[in-house]
């Protein structure tokens, strides 16, 4: 998977065998020495990204094999003789070490120069527009706005007061509320001995057409895949959308709702307040997660859902009528005793 050229780029010259050294792996394989050309998760790599395995399971044993795998011996031994595999013990830590050494950030001064606001544009004397911006026609920017390099900001936006955008590209007609963050790093780590090994986080955010977040909202960037909000989204005041969510179209979500890392939400799903989306769950279109639910598992399509852990709305309610009869009942037996 290529990297977003606008934010970063991948070191040229990197052969399997240097980052083997450079991460303390040792090579199994035929491809020593094949030049890297990008990184991507292990069910998208092609022959030359560089990925990780970290789980056997996720493993699919029919699907068309990465040429280039960090992994433990175990998982290794049950790999194809055409893999080439990096054995370490900590796969995931290695990985972010491999990421490191890999992919930069982009910053030639050379072609980032300028930024390209239309002249259409409202830009307050107080935003700051980082050199290689985009910002198209007739688009509001409020005063302690930061927009950081390469971000594109589409027509007929608005963009409310300190919001910072980076990592990110935004379609036509969106609204962004103050004090929101787009684009910052998801919350990804390990931990060792010697402390915390931050996963770095090297996909962007894209926001569709017509969409809107609140106020003081944070949407992460994707780790290895990008964080998706599609068209006609309206997100509420302190929301929190974790790295690698894909959120459909005309989905409308309510305060203070927290949705965990590669999350899918599927298109016209609505979402009450203060709802939990627990990592890696998929919710169906047109689902409806009544509020303060905690989803700890997948949802299907249109289907409505109450409670934590969250159920089928009908079930959790006839549950809750069957606990207020059984301490009616209670209090009447304690009531006819104590007389």
């Amino acid at each position: 998977m290529s990297v977003d050229p606008r934010f970063y780029q991948i070191v040229e010259n990197v052969t399997v065998a240097w980052l083997a050294h450079h991460i303390g792996a040792k090579i199994t394989g035929p491809s020593k020495g094949r030049k890297i050309t990008g990184v991507a998760p292990f069910l998208m790599a092609s022959d030359s990204d560089i990925t990780f395995l970290a789980l056997s399971s996720v493993h699919n044993a029919e699907a068309k094999l990465p040429s280039i795998v960090i992994t433990t011996a175990g998982i290794a031994a049950e790999l194809t003789n055409s893999t080439t595999c990096l054995i370490v013990e900590n796969p995931r830590q290695a990985f972010a070490h491999a990421l490191e050494a890999l992919v930069i950030k982009k910053g030639n001064p050379a072609v980032l120069k300028d930024n390209f606001v239309n002249n259409s544009a409202a830009i307050h004397s107080q935003a700051s527009i980082a050199p290689g911006v985009k910002v198209g026609a007739y688009s509001t920017v409020e005063a302690g706005v930061v927009i950081q390099q390469g971000v594109t900001v589409g027509a007929n936006c608005h963009i409310g007061a300190n919001a910072v955008l980076s990592y990110c590209h935004i379609n036509d007609g969106v609204v962004i509320g103050p004090g929101t963050v787009i684009g910052n790093s998801g919350f990804g780590f390990e931990m060792n001995n010697d402390g915390v090994i931050r996963m770095p986080h090297i996909g962007v955010v894209r926001i569709g057409k017509g969409s809107g977040i609140g106020s003081n909202c944070a949407i992460d960037r994707g780790s290895l895949q990008d964080t998706v909000i599609e068209s006609s989204v309206m997100i509420d005041n302190l929301c929190h959308i974790a790295h690698n969510v894909y959120i459909g179209k005309r989905v409308i979500m309510a305060g203070q709702c927290g949705v965990s890392g590669s999350v899918t939400i599927g298109c016209d799903v609505q979402i009450g307040g203060q709802v939990g989306i627990a990592q890696h769950v998929s919710i169906g279109e047109g689902a409806f997660l009544t509020a303060r639910s905690g989803v700890t598992k997948d949802v299907s399509a249109n289907m409505q859902v109450a409670g934590f852990p969250a159920i089928e709305s009908g079930i959790f309610w006839r549950e809750r009528a069957a606990t207020r009869r059984l301490l009616k009942s209670l209090d009447k037996q304690q009531t006819h005793v104590s007389k």
